[in-house]
């Protein structure tokens, strides 16, 4: 399982530009027990949910569906707490400063031009590109949470991307049933 270790940072830092690739043992030293993995998948979901924010808070107000719109009410309320959760964790690990994954475009991650379309849009045109930027962004957090349980170092960082799997795994089915209904 050390060869996903690697692949998952790869892809995390993929997503940079090549003028912008930090490393992340360039961002911090660990606290022992943390590893490059844990560092970047605290990092990258960290990154995905404020990415989302303003995705989630158009949701009320342009989307058709009531089910949509509160589900993205629901998910919203709850990134705060998962976001406490992943900054928690990285404090414990000893990583301080801006996240460098903020403002790379990477996959789950709403664009600057996808939120810009997304909010020219209403009714069932907003539900329809909602549910399909939603899908790809909780679909990535399963993907990396995956990859933390299976590589991680750290037994708290394995059992926060366990919970956060499950978590959104059940908000994934809870999309596919406002999007059915």
């Amino acid at each position: 399982m050390r060869w996903f270790a690697s692949l998952l940072v790869v892809m995390v830092l993929a997503g940079c530009a090549p003028s912008e690739r930090p490393t992340v043992a360039a961002t911090a030293r660990f606290t022992e027990g943390f590893s490059t993995t844990d560092v970047a998948w605290l990092q990258l979901t960290d990154a995905l949910h404020a990415r989302a924010r303003p995705m989630l808070e158009l949701a009320p107000e342009r989307a058709a569906s009531r089910s949509l719109a509160r589900l993205a009410e629901r998910l919203g309320a709850a990134q705060e707490a998962g976001r406490g959760r992943l900054r928690a964790l990285l404090a414990e690990a000893g990583i301080t400063g801006e996240n460098p994954h903020t403002q790379h475009d990477m996959p789950g991650m709403p664009t600057a031009a996808d939120l810009k379309a997304l909010a020219g849009l209403r009714e069932s045109a907003f539900d329809r590109r909602f549910a399909a930027l939603l899908r790809a962004y909780l679909e990535q957090l399963v993907l990396v949470a995956d990859g933390e349980q299976g590589s991680g170092g750290a037994a708290r960082a394995r059992e926060l991307a366990r919970a956060m799997a499950r978590e959104h795994a059940g908000d994934l089915a809870e999309l596919e049933r406002a999007v059915a209904a």
